[in-house]
């Protein structure tokens, strides 16, 4: 799984969407913050024959984030993203002192 953002995407965002990434308190430049700020993959799932991406990221004032993303065709659609706990936050940071 490689980073799917590459600084030029453009991002599908409606109600729905928005809606979702606010009640996490979440606003949509966090979000896009954390995918362009060199984001970690974490793992793919299938839900109903359309594979969401998991990324653990980095927002420009440090907080740390999980956005869940699906491609569709040339636009990135954030289906939802949140906080990290702490045991997510350990991770990140291990895996980013190992240079991921």
């Amino acid at each position: 799984m490689q980073c799917i953002y590459n600084g030029e995407a453009v991002f599908d965002w409606d109600a729905n969407n928005l809606r979702k990434i606010r009640a996490h308190r979440i606003k949509r430049e966090e979000a896009e913050e954390a995918l362009a700020n060199g984001p970690i993959p974490i793992y793919e799932q299938d839900v109903e024959g359309e594979i969401r991406y998991v990324y653990y990221g980095e927002t420009d004032a440090g907080r740390l984030l999980a956005v869940i993303v699906v491609e569709r065709g040339e636009r990135i659609r954030v289906v939802t993203a949140y906080d990290l706990d702490a045991g997510q936050k350990k991770d990140y940071l291990s895996r980013r002192l190992r240079g991921e």
